[in-house]
């Protein structure tokens, strides 16, 4: 039996190196052939066979095991010419063959209409960064949708040198880009600054925007002369969807839920039957004395239940018509309807320290809350091209955000020298609150090339920003435990303590005006661009508030909110004296020079100057009481050089050094000298704060290798004077503080860091990478509550360098990713890490609330299931992640066995609050067709 075997092995090996069993490999790159660039998506096939293949991420195809013999290779891509070429292969051949394609091109009656990168395309973004003036981040449209991400404010996390600031629910809500807060930011849409319906500043909450109604999002990192000056941070430009060059149609829908709301019930309130406006406004204005019947009590009664489903719809239509195809039209249109949850737990430390400067807890707080947000984004943009030198558009946009938010809390007193069970009062508020957020803008725009070298292009826009919270209503009722003759626990009844009610209202409209004026000559036989224009911005901002609370007549037990008795302690409401009703006005008007020019074949040199002149009137409602900046008015004037360097080491490398001034104007709300008061302190206006104003420093190495490969390496300084920060402020006495924003005076903030963007695809194979150091710096003027030698404890005042407040030293962002485009498989992995930051700053020296960081995973993956037909899902919060803020000092006391506080895990701080929001899933259908 073993010879048999060991010739069976034998011939078996030699068959195997036969050249019979042996077989070809093709296998190559398909380029454009101007740019070099590699085309993803491309087939090639083998004419008259079965052999296929669809060029991967970076450009290559691949077909393996071919027998020898005479083949041709035919490749036909969209928008390119018709490819083919025959070739032979022999038997265990490996060939390496490039193919590279033309572009197509057509007639149109003597005008040549060439193909361009397709809007919404990772190239279009890549070359989009490769080419322009500023230093940028670019996120395409596909990339966007292929996120887990549903929101704009969820997809800046993504991007390099940006960090997000969260809401109740865990959702991002507020972008920092470079570690500057929200304040030193502003957003443009189609490059257009739009108003704030936030109620204190002039920031944009970013999760206004449905992500699926954008073709592009930039963020931009240095300003050049051409571009409003009020940026330390930078600029979110989001690029919604133009008319396509031929019918595009798309449409999905989705539906989802979140886990943490499986696991508890979901508490709603009756949000139809709200009054929009307050008694007051109701029924003749100031004086009017409101009484019981006036206030519904629906919105404060809460019902327990499941959570519905998450419903989500976008649609998107868009085409050419006329002759020439002149006239182009587009609609995107995005409704969610999502339900969200938070569970936290908050130790609420008390409004001064103890002696030694230790932290002092108060206050258990445990909250849930239950979120319904409805969001709908709308645009419509219409142009028409008279030739191929005039061109005018219309652009209309709708924005809504309504998000209904049930709050429940129980607070519990701290008391840590107890020998046995807890004894003490129990604190139960229930809060009802529904929020409307709309922004509308119109813009009508046009380009003209006047002659080969003068163009002039304009803008003209309306907008309106509104936030409404109409009854806001609070249930506070108190029960508590105590003992009795014998030692035992005992549960009070719980009673009512209060019912409250709000109403506020803010508005905020602009009407703008935007001219640049192009000129192009050749000097010294090379092309110089000068452009010079201007804008002008007139906005009227109105704010509205009023309140009552609302007092049990008598003890009563507190069974549901219709058995209640009550009576209006505060009649009148606050309509009479109130400082945080008033009125805005700003004037805006700016001027800039800028000329740009190569130096050689190589540099390219952009330099100019912008003015900035800002006047602002502001009236708090009339009070007979008159008091000092009752009324007020601002003016001052910026002048903002800017110079950048852009050296091209060659088509696929830069260099760029850049400096610029910006400044970052004082919140609407910050001017007022208004007085509220706030949850550990009162809160103040300051009608002397000024702007900051910032020197920044850029340089940033660019490579774009070949395809979406990128590599990015950055650094940037910055060195700002009179930063806003809020400070601790004695108001009539060491007992009587309040917090009120101000300038830093003594000493100028600086921030510096190191941002790396890495991008590379391996056929179906990619990983996308980017992070970011961040380091600032700012003194501040704090307080430290200490012994002196004789042993009496008294309040100093001392300075204190910490990092700006939002500020994370290591950012960090990945993205594995799948293409299998044969079969239309897309698959991301994405991680992002966010690194400590200061979440807030206490006007106690080392008592900082520091948010740990962050690591969270998420996962998308799309299928076709049919032509044009996809299948997608999005889960996020793989992990479940927890936002946790802490304060690093001694927890010693709190945690005495064997009654050490709850909660208090943390190894080497203090838990200050802990939130959980749970995974969120997503699966949905999709149809698309351009």
């Amino acid at each position: 039996m073993r010879l048999p075997l060991r010739i069976f092995l034998i011939s078996t090996a030699l068959f195997s190196l036969s050249p019979l069993a042996r077989a070809a490999v093709l296998k190559g790159v398909v380029l454009d052939n101007k740019t070099g660039e590699p085309l993803a998506g491309a087939p090639v096939t083998l004419a008259g066979t079965s052999y296929i293949s669809v060029t991967g991420l970076d450009g290559s195809y691949e077909f393996k095991n071919i027998p020898g013999g005479n083949y041709k290779i035919v490749t036909h891509y969209a928008s390119y010419e018709k490819w083919e070429k025959e070739i032979t292969l022999t038997q265990d051949e490996n060939i390496k063959f490039n193919i590279a394609l033309k572009q197509g091109t057509t007639q149109l009656k003597e005008v040549e209409v060439k193909t361009h990168l397709k809007n919404g395309t990772d190239e279009q973004a890549r070359n989009k960064e490769k080419n322009s003036d500023q230093v940028m981040n670019v996120m395409s449209a596909r990339s966007i949708e292929m996120l887990p991400d549903i929101t704009v404010a969820n997809v800046l996390q993504r991007v390099s040198g940006v960090t997000v600031q969260r809401d109740a629910t865990g959702d991002a809500r507020y972008a920092t880009i470079r570690g500057m807060d929200k304040r030193y930011s502003y957003t443009t849409v189609n490059g257009v600054k739009i108003p704030s319906p936030d109620d204190k500043g002039r920031y944009i909450p970013m999760d206004i925007f449905p992500a699926e109604i954008l073709d592009r999002l930039d963020v931009v990192k240095t300003l050049t002369p051409n571009m409003e000056g009020d940026a330390i941070g930078g600029v979110m430009n989001l690029v919604m969807k133009d008319a396509p060059d031929r019918f595009t149609f798309s449409a999905s829908a989705a539906t989802g839920v979140n886990e943490l709301l499986l696991n508890r019930s979901f508490e709603k309130f009756n949000s139809s039957a709200i009054n929009a406006k307050d008694p007051a406004a109701r029924n003749g204005g100031i004086g009017y004395n409101a009484v019981t019947n006036d206030f519904t009590r629906a919105n404060s009664d809460f019902q327990h239940g499941n959570v519905m489903p998450n419903a989500l719809f976008s649609l998107t239509v868009g085409d050419r018509f006329l002759k020439d195809k002149k006239l182009g039209v587009i609609f995107s249109g995005s409704y969610q309807n999502t339900f969200k949850g938070s569970n936290q737990i908050i130790y609420k430390p008390s409004s001064q320290p103890d002696i030694g400067n230790e932290v002092s807890l108060t206050d258990l707080l445990l909250r849930q809350y239950s979120t319904q947000e409805t969001r709908t984004g709308l645009h419509t943009k219409v142009d028409y091209r008279f030739n191929s030198r005039n061109q005018i558009s219309l652009y209309g946009l709708f924005l809504q955000l309504n998000e209904r938010e049930s709050r429940y809390t129980i607070d519990t007193t701290v008391n840590i020298n107890r020998t046995g069970a807890g004894t003490g009062p129990v604190d139960i508020t229930n809060r009802s609150a529904l929020r409307k957020q709309n922004i509308i803008n119109a813009t009508l725009m046009g380009n003209h090339i006047l002659t080969d070298k003068l163009k002039v292009d304009w803008r003209g826009a309306i907008s309106r920003a509104t936030r409404d919270v109409p009854d806001l209503s609070e249930i506070h009722t108190s029960t508590g435990a105590d003992k009795d003759s014998l030692g035992n626990q005992v549960v009070k009844p719980e009673l009512i303590n209060k019912w409250s009610h709000s109403w506020e209202n803010t508005t905020d409209q602009d009407y703008e005006g935007y001219l640049d004026i192009t000129y192009t000559p050749k000097i010294f036989g090379k092309d110089v661009e000068f452009m010079v224009g201007g804008m002008y911005r007139h906005k009227d901002r109105v704010n509205y508030y009023n309140d009552y609370n609302l007092v049990p007549n008598g003890q009563q037990l507190f069974t549901n909110i219709y058995d209640g008795s009550f009576s209006v302690q505060t009649p009148a409401g606050e309509t009479q004296y109130n400082d945080l009703s008033y009125t805005v006005t700003e004037n805006i008007s700016a001027a800039y020079a800028q000329g740009k020019m190569m130096m050689g074949d190589k540099l390219q040199v952009l330099g100019g100057v912008r003015v900035e002149n800002t006047f602002q009137h502001y009236t708090i409602k009339e009070d007979p009481n008159k008091f000092v900046g009752q009324n007020g008015t601002i003016t001052y004037m910026n002048i903002l050089p800017g110079l950048h360097f852009k050296y091209m080491l060659d088509n696929k490398q830069n260099i760029r050094l850049s400096y610029y001034s910006s400044l970052s104007r004082p919140g609407f709300f910050e001017i007022v000298p208004y007085t509220f008061p706030g949850e550990v302190f009162d809160e103040g206006g300051n009608y002397n704060l000024r702007p900051a104003v910032a020197n920044n420093l850029d340089a940033r190495y660019e490579w774009f290798p070949k395809g979406i490969d990128q590599l990015l390496v950055g650094a940037f300084y910055k060195n700002i004077s009179d930063p806003i920060e809020y400070a601790l402020l004695q108001n009539g006495g060491p007992s009587n503080q309040i917090i009120k924003p101000i300038n830093q005076t003594s000493q100028n903030a600086t921030n510096y860091g190191l941002e790396i963007v890495f991008t590379k695809y391996f056929h179906r194979f990619g990983v996308s990478l980017n992070y970011t150091y961040t380091n600032s710096s700012i003194v501040d003027s704090v307080r430290s509550y200490i012994r002196d030698a004789t042993g009496s404890a008294h309040f100093y005042n001392v300075t204190e360098t910490h990092p700006l407040q939002g500020q994370a030293t290591h950012i960090g962002n990945m993205s594995l990713i799948y293409k299998y485009q044969e079969i239309g498989l897309d698959a991301h992995f994405t991680v992002a890490y966010t690194g400590r930051m200061i979440a807030y700053i206490s006007p106690f020296v080392g008592l900082d609330y520091w948010q740990k960081g962050m690591t969270t995973l998420a996962l998308s993956v799309e299928k076709r299931i049919a032509k044009h037909v996809y299948a997608y899902a999005k889960i996020n919060n793989l992990l479940n992640t927890a936002r946790v803020v802490e304060m690093k000092t001694s927890k010693d006391k709190y945690m005495a066995y064997p009654y050490e506080l709850p909660y208090q895990t943390l190894p080497n701080s203090v838990l200050i609050e802990k939130d959980l929001y749970g995974r969120n899933y997503l699966v949905g259908i999709r149809f698309k067709l351009n």
